[in-house]
């Protein structure tokens, strides 16, 4: 009696060359894949970071442009105790950027880090709806 153990998977059988083959390029294809996918992966994250600092500085540069807005204004407009301009004007005129820079800026940092949702919408149009109607009743 021979001391010849039989195989227990019948894959392993002499003559089965062709599926191994298969079952090889099947693995090899998938460790390709996931290599792929990682390699995807990181590029994502490193778009991310990148957009996330480009709206940061739009942002920065949104809200420095618009205070040297603001100033060029306030020396146009005031000099010293003389104002040149009619009262709501003067007061539109300083409100505007400051409000500019506050939307402007929120937006951005909104949309790089939190990404906007449909509720979003909603959101801006009630507060917008709710500012209009307080204004309405102060004037």
């Amino acid at each position: 009696m021979p001391d010849d153990i039989p195989p227990i998977d019948p894959d392993l059988k002499a003559g089965n060359e062709e599926r191994h083959a298969r079952h090889e390029e099947v693995e090899f294809e998938l460790l390709k894949t996931e290599a792929a996918l990682r390699i995807l992966s990181k590029r994502e994250i490193g778009q991310r970071y990148i957009i996330k600092w480009v709206a940061v500085g739009a942002g920065v540069l949104v809200i420095f442009g618009m205070a040297l807005a603001l100033w060029h204004m306030m020396h146009n407009i005031f000099w010293g105790p003389f104002v040149f301009v009619t009262p709501a004007l003067s007061v539109a005129m300083i409100v505007a950027p400051v409000i500019s820079i506050t939307t402007i800026t929120v937006a951005l940092f909104v949309g790089a880090f939190r990404k906007f949702d449909d509720k979003d919408l909603d959101t801006v149009g009630s507060g917008v709806n709710g500012v209009t109607s307080t204004m309405r009743g102060i004037y």
